[in-house]
C-alpha cells in the first residue's frame, strides 16, 4: 500500500475513533457545565444528545480537510483528555 493510502487510513480512524472519543468527552463537559448553570439533567442531557451529533460531524469533516494531521490530533487528544479528565474529577453528578 502507497503512502497515501496510509494516510487515508489514518484520517479514517482518527475521524471516527478519535471524532467518536472526543464528541463524547465535549458532551461530558457540555452537560456538565448546564447542569452546574442550573438546567435540569434531563435537559441537559437531551440538549447535549442533540448538539453532539452535528459536533461529530464538524470534527469528521475537519480531520479530512486539515492540510497537516498534527492539528486534530493534537485538538482531539486534549479534548478528550480534558474531558474525561473533567468527569473523573468531579464524577457523575450523583
Amino acid at each position: 500500500m502507497s503512502s497515501s493510502g496510509f494516510k487515508v487510513i489514518g484520517r479514517i480512524l482518527l475521524a471516527t475513533g478519535g471524532g467518536y472519543f472526543a464528541s463524547s468527552s465535549a458532551m461530558a463537559i457540555f452537560c456538565l457545565l448546564l447542569v452546574t448553570l442550573g438546567m435540569p439533567r434531563a435537559d441537559a442531557v437531551t440538549l447535549g444528545i442533540i448538539l453532539v451529533f452535528a459536533f461529530y460531524l464538524c470534527l469528521i469533516l475537519w480531520v479530512f480537510a486539515a492540510r497537516a494531521l498534527w492539528r486534530p490530533v493534537a485538538v482531539l487528544s486534549l479534548l478528550i483528555a480534558s474531558g474525561y479528565g473533567l468527569t473523573a474529577f468531579v464524577g457523575h453528578g450523583g
